[in-house]
């Protein structure tokens, strides 16, 4: 006999192992959101420290350029070997984390192009040969070192609009299985409450209607259930009662 206890208790069940499940979900989720965000702003972070380097590196190197042709000087000053080395080293650093990135590559290119124009420059040319390489051939080998870097930090993996966007993403990811589980914990409910209202509340109430009118006015108690429960047997045991009443009278 299927009971409205075990029911209920069926009921209970599934609604808390569909909550329990929701719970899990949650929490595999955040943690997936929490190592995914970690991961990009660590990206993100080691991208940007690379490009400041690299700014700063050939920054000095410009400096040390701009000195020698301003003082007509016949060498580079110490801070443009410095400038090489810490140049280098990040590029180096940055090409060794992401081995396959284009804009590394390109600021690569670019860094031996302006060495290469540097390295052209003749101590003997006079304060006017001087000036036409700096405004004809350096500073376009410069800004193109430059542009590049720019264009790296700017890139996928390191501008701050795309690990935005992926956060965003994420966070969608996020919420979807929960939204979901929520739509099926409701429907649970709503079905819950339906067989509730079905299979207890009305058939109780009848009987308390029926029950009530027999009582205060001697209407006959007719009330079927067709169900085997405990309602049903409260039902027959009431009958019965009604029935041993009317013998004897």
């Amino acid at each position: 006999m299927k009971t409205i206890r075990k029911r209920i208790s069926l009921g209970f069940l599934a609604l808390t192992i569909v909550l329990f499940c929701a719970v899990v979900i949650n929490v595999l989720e955040l943690n997936r959101m929490r190592t995914d965000t970690e991961e990009i702003i660590a990206e993100g972070t080691r991208s940007s420290e690379y490009a400041t380097r690299l700014l700063g590196a050939i920054q000095m190197q410009n400096r040390a350029v701009l000195n020698m042709v301003i003082t007509n000087s016949s060498s580079l000053t110490e801070g443009y070997h410095d400038g090489i080395l810490e140049f280098n080293s990040a590029l180096l650093e940055a090409m060794e984390h992401n081995p396959q990135s284009s804009y590394l590559q390109a600021i690569y290119d670019a860094n031996l192009s302006y060495h290469s124009i540097v390295e052209q420059h003749s101590p003997d040319n006079t304060e006017m040969a001087d000036m036409e390489w700096f405004m004809d051939s350096y500073l376009k080998a410069y800004y193109a070192v430059d542009s590049a870097i720019k264009l790296y930090m700017a890139s996928p993996k390191t501008s701050v609009a795309v690990r935005m966007t992926s956060l965003e993403q994420n966070t969608y990811k996020t919420v979807t299985p929960s939204v979901l589980t929520l739509l099926v914990a409701v429907i649970i409910i709503a079905l819950f409450y339906f067989f509730i209202d079905t299979y207890y509340i009305k058939p109780l109430r009848r009987i308390s209607s029926s029950l009530e009118g027999y009582v205060k006015s001697k209407v006959p108690y007719m009330v079927k259930i067709e169900e085997k429960s405990e309602l049903a047997s409260l039902n027959e045991n009431i009958q019965e009662l009604i029935t041993h009443s009317h013998k004897q009278q």
